[in-house]
């Protein structure tokens, strides 16, 4: 029995060195908000040009009315006008190949777009659906958009034909000007964890439009660390900062990165940055409270945990990190609860 006693403790001293003695053990909170773009209605402001009018028969003006019950979300109306103004010859089929495109997805039709697009293309519905036809297509600009709405469905829908999804983004980015090809084609890659590939896709969407460039930034801040290149992370974040100066998110990412790189002081500076802008931010106020932990100022852990906790009554990780700080605060009953309340929550 002398023995075990002194084991047990010696046990808990090699975890605890374990857990904090790399920084690469810290558990912090990034934010990256990054996903699909699926509202494709935008994209009918892709070609401003081509919104103005280009004749007066009757297929023009389901054409137009088409375009604006399109924008107003009423989905199977505009169908019924894009398909009525596919009977005037004067009206672009591709452009009513693309509107319609919007308005099937929107419904979540895809065999619509098969069949539409097999009619368009003038190939079988089933080599739509080959990567090998995709890859062996010649570039016509028409066919971009079916190759990105299709390669966005198969992400979204279809996630193990990769070869099929690969194809078909590859295709919708032979347009050197089709952001939201990029802008899917790297969200693509985020969710593989090519990281790398990822943010060359980012780099080229925020070249051609900077619509989503908060949303870009946090993400391209967060894949830089996931690559190793923590400078580049950091001058990601300012980036960010100098756009949008209270934009808290990116605080908080900014001093997660400095915490891995053992830049304490600086972290929690940027830390309680994001904490003034948002005093919401679950994430900051958790991350604060770990890095305290590593600082060894545990009283300050505490707060900020409990803070998180506070705002969050089922964040298990929170009273996990709590418990360490009040065990070595000398809080052991308190360690306990936490630790107890952390382990209920993770069975969950």
């Amino acid at each position: 029995m002398i023995k075990m006693r002194g084991i047990i403790p010696l046990m808990g001293f090699i975890f605890l060195v374990s857990l904090w003695g790399n920084a690469q053990t810290l558990s912090l909170r990034e934010i990256c908000d990054i996903n699909y773009q699926t509202d494709y209605t935008s994209i009918a402001d892709r070609k401003p040009e081509d919104l103005f009018p280009k004749g007066e028969t009757v297929g023009f003006v389901h054409f137009y009315r088409g375009i604006s019950l399109l924008r107003q979300r009423a989905y199977q109306e505009s169908i019924f006008d894009f398909k009525s103004a596919l009977g005037d010859t004067s009206v672009s089929r591709s452009l009513c190949n693309l509107y319609l495109g919007i308005a099937f997805m929107q419904l979540n039709q895809p065999d619509s777009i098969f069949s539409m697009y097999s009619i368009a293309m003038k190939v079988p519905v089933a080599d739509l659906k080959k990567p090998e036809f995709w890859d062996n297509t010649p570039y016509i600009q028409e066919n971009t958009f079916a190759a990105y709405l299709l390669g966005t469905y198969y992400a979204l829908n279809h996630t193990t034909d990769t070869l099929l999804i690969e194809s078909l983004f590859k295709y919708a980015t032979k347009d050197p000007k089709f952001y939201d090809a990029f802008y899917n084609y790297g969200t693509y890659y985020y969710f593989l964890s090519r990281y790398g590939n990822a943010i060359n896709l980012f780099l080229k969407a925020r070249e051609l439009n900077q619509k989503d460039d908060a949303k870009l930034l946090l993400c391209m801040g967060y894949l830089y660390r996931l690559v190793g290149d923590n400078s580049q992370s950091l001058k990601t974040y300012d980036l960010l900062i100098s756009k949008q100066p209270n934009h808290a998110a990116a605080y908080n990412n900014k001093g997660c990165v400095e915490a891995y790189i053992e830049k304490y002081p600086s972290s929690v500076k940027n830390l309680g940055r994001a904490i003034s802008k948002n005093k919401h931010l679950i994430e900051g106020w958790f991350n604060r409270g770990i890095v305290y932990l590593k600082m060894k100022k545990y009283h300050d852990a505490m707060n900020d945990l409990t803070m998180a906790i506070q705002l969050k009554p089922d964040f298990g990780d929170a009273y996990y990190y709590r418990g360490f700080a009040k065990k070595t605060n000398g809080d052991l009953a308190g360690s306990i609860a936490d630790f107890t309340r952390a382990l209920e929550l993770k069975k969950r």
